[in-house]
């Protein structure tokens, strides 16, 4: 027999062990009860001539052709690689990286999270370096972190003064010694790091502060892992790379931030530096609005608000929630008996002194915890290490907050269940040349959200469905420096939910979709002086078996298809650019979990990032399989495209 096939046949002989082994841990006293009496003989016979003869309890038949079936992965005749400790994220470098040195690189915070659960930020002075001053190409962002041991994922976040600029979520280190890098272009909040620059600044008002916030636990009761992060600034000067490839990140209008904003207001937890839930603000069910105060100055000519969020307890698996029964035959008012029962929709919005201003339905960020822990290691799902900011154009209301009075910005999350944590940067530009301007609201159209709810049950089994749409315009006018321009947005969505569980809960098959365009567009009188289209969809597979196994572990098979289109078109004048993005992401593999902590598994994960515009192209296929990178390529050209 040759080498491969050896090593296929201690595969499948390693994962049989593997079964009986957890299956007499878990529950020793009712194999022995059973397994002299009830047991099944069946022959394996392979293709490469190897007979395997197999004796068990019928009752763990399925979980072993569930575990014996997963991918074997083997080089053809070298050594079988080890465990990948280093994380992965496949998509596009920022472009300030291809082949330039910083200017200057600045480490701004160095922490170890131990146990700090409860605890507020961690926060340090930052001071610019002299030999960096404005005006920098672009600055990028580096976050370093290292796992001392086993630990679960965590979600963290960094600020600079309150403002977010950053929102991960580690991975699940599998082994001591896991570590991963974060690279973000944050040359959109150049406003912050200019005002920290000024030395006028700093005089009256002290050096600003880097705050990180990731909560961790290493207690007796816990796993042991410590997680060891490094944040760096890293500023560049001359042309970069490519200007455009700054554009595509997912799943986020970057062109909005062509120049960045004069001032960045902070929407976030005034009481952050000390609080337990840091800048965050904490959302725990539909009807909860965290509102924050604000004030623009006279001479805004226009604004956008970036929205960070992200999804916990109950609604950590919103878009897999089943559409129940008792949610649809509730009264309204009444909280929910059973948690995640009120289906797969979740918009999250923002008002303007209580008037709806925008929305987006958040882009499905898969933790590392979800669907097959197996799936994400080495490799994050897409948007896990930079988690997505959604942009609302704020302009058109400006003819509302130009009065020199302070107004509020409400945050909300329709359909939401504990809990939710969001904050929000308002980005405002000024005109340098106008103590004041003028500005209106012309137009504000916004139609109820249509959404068709059903349900079919009986039991455990059945299915449900949700369809939503809805369309928003908003227009305004804003007199300035640079003439009367009127700014229209006009966002369209569509987003479809179904759900099926058969076979008494144990098989479950979810599709999601949802694509969403908008259009913002700019025009003095007659003339259009520059438009930004973008359309956005969102596709997700996911299919699981579960099959209960001793002790109240289950047994989980799940395949999983997610992808991320991105089409944007700007136009200025004459001059139009075009850029597309698809990130895409297939899995398979199998688990045995009990209750949310894996206890065994495999999975074989498969990433490709595709980015084009006018003057660029890139490619990236990263596979994975078994904790192994299998194939990493990646190509400027789309003439490598398979």
């Amino acid at each position: 027999m040759s080498r491969r096939n050896e090593g296929i046949a201690k595969h499948i002989l390693n994962n049989s062990i593997v079964v009986f082994f957890f299956l007499f841990i878990l529950n020793p006293g009712r194999c022995q009860e059973h397994l002299p009496r009830r047991r099944a003989r069946f022959s394996l016979t392979l293709a490469l001539g190897l007979e395997l003869e197999i004796t068990m309890n019928s009752q763990y038949l399925s979980i072993f052709f569930l575990m014996v079936s997963l991918p074997i992965f083997t080089h053809s005749e070298g050594p079988i690689p080890s465990i990948s400790l280093e994380h992965l994220d496949p998509t596009l470098p920022p472009a300030a990286l291809a082949g330039q040195i910083p200017k200057c690189s600045v480490l701004v915070l160095q922490q170890e999270f131990t146990d700090t659960t409860g605890s507020p930020p961690a926060s340090a002075n930052y001071t610019h370096p002299r030999e960096c001053p404005f005006p920098w190409t672009r600055v990028i962002l580096e976050l370093s972190v290292s796992a001392s041991d086993l630990q679960r994922e965590r979600i963290a976040a960094i600020w600079i003064d309150g403002s977010e600029i950053l929102r991960t979520i580690t991975p699940l280190p599998m082994a001591p010694g896991a570590f991963w890098t974060v690279r973000k272009d944050v040359s959109r909040y150049s406003a912050i790091l200019r005002r920290l620059g000024d030395p006028s600044y700093t005089a009256a008002r002290g050096r600003g502060i880097i705050s990180m916030m990731l909560e961790n636990s290493d207690s007796p009761s816990h796993l042991p892992g410590v997680y060891s992060a490094n944040v760096s600034l890293h500023f560049y000067r001359g042309s970069t790379a490519t200007t455009a490839a700054a554009a595509a990140a997912h799943p986020n209008t970057r062109s909005l931030y062509h120049e960045p904003a004069d001032i960045i207001l902070p929407i976030s937890n005034p009481t952050g530096y000390l609080g337990s839930n840091g800048f965050w603000f904490r959302i725990n069910n539909e009807t909860h609005i965290q509102t924050a105060p604000f004030a623009l100055p006279m001479n805004a000519y226009r604004a956008v608000l970036e929205i960070f969020v992200s999804y916990h307890g109950d609604d950590q698996f919103w878009y897999t929630n089943p559409l129940r029964n008792s949610y649809l035959n509730r009264s309204p008012g009444t909280n929910l008996s059973t948690p995640r029962a009120n289906g797969g929709l979740r918009q999250l919005y923002a008002n303007i002194d209580g008037q709806f201003a925008g929305g987006h339905i958040p882009f499905p960020v898969i933790y590392p915890r979800s669907i097959n822990p197996f799936f994400w290691s080495p490799v994050a799902a897409i948007g896990a290490f930079d988690m997505p900011s959604y942009d609302l154009d704020l302009t058109p209301f400006l003819g509302l907050l130009l009065d020199g009075r302070a107004h509020e910005i409400g945050l909300g999350v329709r359909d939401a269940q504990a809990y939710w944590l969001v904050s929000a940067n308002l980005h405002v530009w000024v005109d340098l040349w106008s103590d004041a301007v003028r500005a209106g609201l012309v137009h504000y159209y916004v139609p109820p959200l249509k959404v068709n709810r059903n349900a079919e049950w009986r039991n455990l089994d059945g299915q449900s469905e949700i369809n939503a749409e809805g369309l928003w315009q908003f227009t305004g006018w804003v007199s300035s420096s640079r003439g009367n321009i009127t700014t229209a947005v006009r966002q369209k969505i569509k987003f479809k939910s179904q759900i099926e569980v058969q076979n008494r809960g144990a098989v479950t098959q979810v599709e999601v979709n949802n694509k969403e365009r908008m259009m913002v567009e700019m025009s003095r009188g007659h003339q259009t002086l520059g438009r930004a289209q973008m359309l956005v969809e969102a596709p997700l597979q996911v299919q699981t078996t579960s099959v209960s196994a001793a002790g109240g572990s289950v047994f989980r098979k799940a395949r999983l298809f997610h992808q991320l289109l991105e089409s944007v078109v700007l136009s200025e004048g004459q001059a139009m650019t075009t850029s597309t993005l698809t990130d895409r992401q297939d899995a398979e593999g199998s688990a045995l979990m009990r209750g949310e902590e894996p206890v065994w598994g495999s999975g074989s994960t498969r990433s490709s990032y595709k980015y084009r515009d006018d003057n660029t192209c890139y490619l990236r296929a990263l596979n994975t399989a078994g904790g192994v990178v299998m194939v990493d390529t990646t190509s400027a050209s789309c003439a490598a495209e398979a």
